[in-house]
């Protein structure tokens, strides 16, 4: 994720603030879409594993052993978690629509910005 929050910097904007793909450097399209994946799918685990761990904490919670803002909290982080996954995923599905036939000789890196 880290890598990704740090290539979106170098994507080109439009006017209306949308990102202009065809602009952009198709090998950092590339590495967005692939740290987009990844991010995608670990949090998609995380989310699943962070479920069934409430499952079992059920009664817990029921009892107050586990109080009610911890669950609270864990639902605020799941929801913005998986709002993060489908935008990664929408983001990734553009990188790849623009960059279909993007079949360079020798594949290069792209620097990351600064934090």
């Amino acid at each position: 994720m880290r890598d990704l929050l740090l290539q979106l910097p170098l994507l080109p904007a439009k006017t209306g603030e949308s990102i202009e793909y065809e602009a952009a450097d198709a090998a950092l399209l590339v590495q967005i879409a692939d740290n987009a994946e990844t991010a995608m799918n670990t949090i998609h685990l995380g989310l699943s594993a962070v479920g069934h761990l409430l499952a079992y904490a059920a009664p817990e919670v029921e009892t107050g052993e586990i109080s009610g803002d911890a669950a609270e909290a864990l639902g605020w982080l799941m929801a913005e978690l998986g709002t993060f996954a489908a935008t990664a995923f929408c983001l990734s599905a553009a990188c790849r629509r623009h960059t279909a036939d993007f079949a360079p000789a020798r594949p290069r890196a792209v620097a990351n910005a600064r934090p």
